[in-house]
């Protein structure tokens, strides 16, 4: 249990590094992926100056797999960009990346859907989403975030559902958003960061992987 605690407290505090440096209202009007993370100030991105940022677009747009130096002693790099999706690995070997897509919002209008993982070791994500102005939207009145008993099937038998819970603290998992669907995509990644006799008691009953579809106003949970 005291190992749980300690990758959780240190996952939630790599996602408030990722969170700190994510993005601003400095931008223009119109925006591509690719536009929205070179302009982000230097605040958002302290170990990844805008030089840097525009190195890593040239570099992807030529096809050379080289990253680019990070303040951080390491090396960032796009993974992938097309014209509604970017995915950039802010630190090396997967540990953290963030994802950026344009997405249409009421009536005439975008919104960014950012979507951040960081791996402490195992895959544990984020869903926020901005104006294309980088105004921060209420993430809460745009996607309803899993409880614990979204992860177990319907009609489970009580006890074995305080058998599950007691063996599964919290549900850590893995976000990919697909903006060619708009389906956002939850993968729960127990099996990486509980013990073995705990996953062994939860592994035949939790949900393997929660749907959401973009519907132009929120994230709706496919049933």
């Amino acid at each position: 249990m005291k190992l749980i605690t300690h990758v959780r407290l240190l996952s939630a505090a790599l996602m408030a590094v990722v969170a700190f440096t994510s993005f601003s209202p400095a931008v223009s009007a119109q925006q591509t992926p690719a536009s929205l993370f070179i302009n982000a100030p230097q605040s958002r991105f302290p170990f990844l100056p805008k030089m840097k940022r525009m190195d890593m677009v040239d570099y992807y747009n030529s096809g050379v797999g080289r990253g680019s130096d990070n303040l951080l002693g390491g090396k960032s790099r796009i993974l992938e960009l097309t014209p509604d999706q970017i995915k950039v690995e802010l630190v090396e070997g997967g540990m953290s990346t963030t994802t950026l897509s344009i997405v249409p919002y009421a009536k005439n209008d975008s919104l960014v859907v950012a979507v951040s993982n960081v791996s402490t070791p195992a895959p544990d994500g984020m869903i926020s989403f901005y104006t294309t102005d980088w105004k921060e939207v209420d993430t809460n009145r745009l996607f309803e975030a899993p409880t614990f008993d979204d992860w177990l099937p319907k009609g489970i038998d009580r006890t074995l559902r305080d058998d599950i819970r007691n063996a599964v603290p919290f549900v850590m998992a893995q976000y990919s958003f697909d903006p060619s669907t708009q389906i956002l995509t939850l993968t729960q990644t127990a099996a990486q960061y509980l013990p073995k006799a705990d996953y062994a008691i939860a592994k035949d009953h939790l949900v393997k992987e929660l749907r959401y579809k973009w519907n132009g106003k929120k994230m709706e949970k496919i049933k």
